[in-house]
């Protein structure tokens, strides 16, 4: 028992360290202006070498080992078409973290990124670090510190989701939901991120819908099948919106207006620049400011969109390994006593990847983790 508690502390602080590489090395604007990129690297094999090294007090079965290995070497390759990382880390840190329970990977993750968010937010309004402020339809957007608004926003849906999820654990009748409106406003009113405001907001309509006696009570497989619909409706509608996208078409205008103009920019990239392979290809710059060289000319590509995103950078391959793992989570955490919460939070995440890119990175994704939510016992869900 020693030893098991011993390789969860070992593994949970090399997660920590995780958190706070990305978030400091690569996620801040202060990394983008110095640079930084080679520690990130030197950081991330430190991570993964504690992750390891955690492992070894920890049982693994043959099957568990062998299903990893081929998983993992798959990643590499994927890794190596794309000239990524960002796979091959995902995969070997959700093994890594194996066998510790969500609850205590989710608390270790809010802690550390709320702190570290709290000083990079501090550093940033006095000047310590530079912003990435600007201005959007006659709205000024602020970064606080990070690379872009839009990160804030993510990492302020996330602390809240997690925020929500600490509480309901405790009791099914927490007031934390709450929170959700005044987070909103505040994104509102400074980094104006759009995406993470309409995904906290449907995460408390779902929320509130489920209080009502009829919802409350509804079936574990009802509920089973509704996330495998939205799994898969959420990639369909990224692909269909990409090559049936016609600026012609009145409906479509509108879509691309309401969508800040991804639908087109997704869609040209896919069409003129980078068609979708099996196993991925490298995409210089895809979806960074300073975008790419193209003829001669400098072009910003864009795929703010999780779905697309994997299916452009990584191949159809891992977009549909990807759906599939999203499937067999949903199918774990859906039998346990928490799944009410946990198909909010599933439900706020798929909606979030439609319009942002990073719904495959660990980092920004934490239900890649789920697989370790077994309440089975619990049938239904009494108090919402």
């Amino acid at each position: 028992m020693k030893f098991l508690n011993f390789s969860k502390n070992v593994r949970l602080t090399g997660y920590c360290l995780l958190v706070l590489t990305y978030t400091i090395f690569n996620y801040t604007q202060l990394a983008s202006i110095t640079k930084l990129g080679g520690f990130s690297n030197a950081l991330r094999i430190l991570v993964i070498l504690i992750l390891i090294f955690g492992m070894f007090f920890q049982k693994y079965r043959f099957k568990e080992l062998l299903i990893f290995s081929v998983i993992f070497l798959f990643s590499i390759f994927v890794g190596y078409k794309s000239d990524s990382l960002d796979l091959p880390m995902t995969v070997a840190v959700i093994f890594c973290m194996r066998k510790i329970e969500f609850v205590k990977i989710v608390r270790v993750d809010f802690y550390t990124r709320l702190i570290i968010t709290i000083i990079i937010f501090i550093c940033a309004i006095n000047n310590y670090i530079p912003s990435n402020n600007f201005f959007r339809e006659g709205v000024m957007r602020y970064s606080f510190g990070f690379y872009h608004p839009n990160l804030f926003g993510a990492y302020m849906l996330i602390l809240t989701l997690e925020f929500i999820y600490l509480g309901y654990i405790k009791s099914s009748k927490t007031a934390r939901i709450w929170i959700i409106l005044p987070v909103v406003f505040f994104i509102d009113k400074t980094a104006n991120s759009r995406s993470a405001e309409i995904s906290l907001l449907i995460y408390l309509v779902a929320y509130l819908i489920f209080k009502f006696d009829f919802f409350g009570r509804i079936s574990k497989k009802t509920l089973t099948f509704i996330s495998v619909i939205m799994i898969g409706l959420a990639s369909i509608i990224s692909i269909v919106s990409t090559y049936m996208y016609n600026p012609m078409n009145e409906m479509w205008v509108l879509i691309n207006k309401l969508l800040s103009s991804r639908p087109a920019l997704i869609s040209s990239v896919v069409n003129n620049f980078y068609s979708i392979h099996l196993f991925g290809q490298r995409t210089p710059l895809l979806g960074d400011t300073e975008g790419t060289v193209v003829n001669g000319r400098n072009v910003s590509l864009f795929v703010d969109n999780s779905y697309m995103s994997i299916a452009i950078k990584f191949g159809s391959v891992a977009l549909v390994l990807f759906v599939l793992w999203l499937i067999k989570n949903s199918l774990t955490f859906i039998r346990g006593k928490n799944r009410i919460i946990m198909f909010c939070w599933l439900l706020a995440l798929l909606i979030w990847g439609l319009s942002e890119n990073k719904l495959i990175l660990i980092q920004f994704n934490i239900l890649l983790f789920s697989y370790v939510e077994k309440n089975e016992g619990e049938i239904t869900c009494k108090n919402i």
